[in-house]
């Protein structure tokens, strides 16, 4: 996976890129093929590629969409690219389009709903500088990270690890000791979807959205897991047959890669 980190500057700060490089050494493990950069006025974004597609390997993240000033840094594999670049008319970029492309494109076509539509495993953010909001999201089971600190009218900073949102200076850094007591018991780790180890660095949960700006930080959820309508087939043989092409596809939509497909054998599988 990726990694992706910035800020907000809400007081008008200008953007330092001292200190996205200082959130970058923190996710270098993150990055093998490379980091880069993007600040304007005061606010900063920044990418640390791991490129597990052969699209990734052609993207450029962060990605200023120019007619509209957006700017996208995501970690991210989307499962259903050919339904979202059919829907948004993509479909002759294919082989060349990068998924926080797509994710932009679907945000300026669909606004905040294009999160619905996503199938796959992400974490993004977009810096809309026509509302003046950062717009960020994270996948439906929290397979990418997101965390975050947020200090109304000063500072909003986030990362793929909790480690390099306390690398923005303005980040306080306070150790959570009843986060640390609650993984060791076991009880809690379940059921607490937004604290991490250190004090006022919160993780956005699985299926949320959030939105900051000058007005302040919302998080709203957008998916909640609902039991479809019963299946009802003839035999044994046939709900086999049924399962059998929903693990396919589930399985052939997740192998597009950059190199080589690998299993890890944990989990249940084995």
């Amino acid at each position: 996976m990726s990694g992706i980190f910035g800020f907000l500057n809400h007081d008008g700060a200008p953007a330092n890129v001292s200190d996205l490089r200082l959130m970058a050494e923190i996710l270098a493990r993150r990055g093998p093929e490379g980091t880069r950069f993007w600040h304007a006025g005061h606010v900063g974004m920044g990418h640390a590629l791991l490129a597990t597609t052969p699209e990734a390997l052609r993207e450029r993240l962060p990605f200023t969409h120019v007619a509209s000033g957006c700017v996208i840094t995501a970690d991210a594999r989307l499962d259903n690219r050919d339904e979202l670049l059919a829907a948004l008319g993509l479909r002759e970029r294919a082989g060349t389009i990068g998924d926080g492309e797509i994710i932009l494109t679907a945000y300026l076509t669909w606004d905040r709903a294009c999160v619905e539509r996503f199938l796959g495993d992400f974490a993004f953010a977009i810096w809309d500088p026509r509302r003046h909001c950062l717009f960020c999201a994270r996948d439906q089971f929290g397979m990418r990270p997101f965390t975050y600190h947020h200090t109304p009218g000063r500072l909003f900073v986030f990362a793929s690890d909790p480690r390099a949102v306390l690398m923005q200076p303005r980040t306080p850094y306070r150790i959570n000791e009843g986060r640390i007591a609650d993984f060791l018991v076991g009880e809690l780790e379940g059921i607490d979807k937004t604290s991490t180890f250190f004090d006022d660095v919160y993780r956005l949960p699985p299926a949320h959205t959030l939105t900051v700006s000058s007005e302040g930080l919302r998080v709203q959820r957008y998916w909640t897991l609902q039991p479809g309508p019963a299946l009802r087939l003839s035999s044994d043989e046939a709900y086999s047959e049924a399962f059998r092409e929903v693990f396919t596809d589930s399985v052939k939509c997740r192998l597009r890669c950059a190199g080589p497909v690998g299993s890890m054998l944990s989990g249940g599988m084995d």
